[in-house]
């Protein structure tokens, strides 16, 4: 039987810039095959020599990936595609732009093909202190960024440093736990968000932030690994770690491989299968390197 698909929903107010990130991705070089839902695909930026084929509804690319518009219900769509023909290792949805993100990150519980996996929120950080004030969308706003497991702080270099200061202290003020990393049109590193799907050291361009470089940080054990010491290195993550995802052998579970992720505020850990004999235990942590925060394999 096949593992459950990992499910992401990327959210956020109009105009915070879900579709270009949405648009990095698509083109992002990589591995992965990601079905992105969206409600009009006609707003993403596709180069037309990725495109394999075009119909519909759909549009799929060269890369593997494929592109879908969210018919008259975002569940029968995502039934369509579990139930077609083509696989896929992600499934990624575009909320709109009032939509309440958590709502759409529950559709994971419900279909034991889907695993739950990060919930990313962008946030317009020129403006949305404003838009969570406003009578009208304010609720929608805080909603959204209660959701998050996962914070964009998007278009950072139209606010000064003293005013992202603000932002982030304003987020804690109301309550908001997620980590938070500034971005300029959107472009941070698909590791930050998926996690690794091999459990290897990763190469991070560094972000337009001149402060903050991004990092991976990777264990390895040849021999089955005591939960409780594995469970105390996350218990002890540094602030700036984002993402973390291993494959590990447990010594209370040496026959079964155990899935280990790590998305913001949650962490979750799942049956991976057999342990195949001769493989490693790995956990590979991504994150903004700071004062702090050691690098290497141990």
């Amino acid at each position: 039987m096949r593992a459950p698909i990992p499910f992401t929903v990327i959210g956020g107010f109009l105009g915070a810039g879900k579709t270009t990130l949405v648009n990095r991705l698509l083109a992002a070089p990589g591995s992965e095959r990601i079905a992105v839902l969206v409600n009009d695909f006609g707003a993403l930026d596709i180069d037309g020599r990725l495109i394999a084929a075009a119909g519909g509804a759909s549009v799929a690319l060269a890369n593997g990936c494929l592109c879908c518009t969210i018919g008259d219900s975002l569940s029968a769509t995502l039934v369509d595609l579990l139930d077609g023909p083509a696989s896929f290792d992600r499934i990624v949805v575009e909320a709109s732009g009032v939509a309440d993100p958590a709502r759409i990150a529950e559709l994971a519980a419900l279909e034991p093909r889907l695993a739950r996996d990060a919930t990313v929120v962008v946030v317009d950080a020129t403006d949305v202190r404003r838009r969570a004030a406003d009578r009208y969308v304010g609720d929608t706003v805080r909603r959204q960024l209660a959701a998050a497991d996962l914070l964009l702080l998007n278009k950072a270099d139209l606010v000064a440093a003293d005013a992202l200061a603000a932002l982030r202290a304003w987020l804690g003020e109301i309550g908001v736990t997620a980590p938070a990393i500034e971005c300029i049109r959107a472009a941070v590193p698909v590791a930050a968000l998926f996690g690794q799907t091999v459990l290897t050291n990763v190469s991070l361009p560094a972000p337009h932030a001149p402060e903050r470089t991004f990092a991976s940080w990777s264990y390895q054990w040849a021999e089955p690994v005591d939960r409780a010491a594995v469970m105390a290195i996350l218990d002890d993550l540094p602030e700036g770690v984002l993402r973390a995802k291993g494959l590990v052998r447990f010594a209370d579970t040496p026959e079964r491989a155990t899935v280990v992720q790590v998305v913001g505020r949650r962490r979750d850990l799942a049956d991976g299968g057999a342990w195949r004999a001769g493989e490693r235990s790995s956990l590979v942590l991504v994150g903004v390197r700071a004062e702090g925060l050691a690098t290497g394999v141990r």
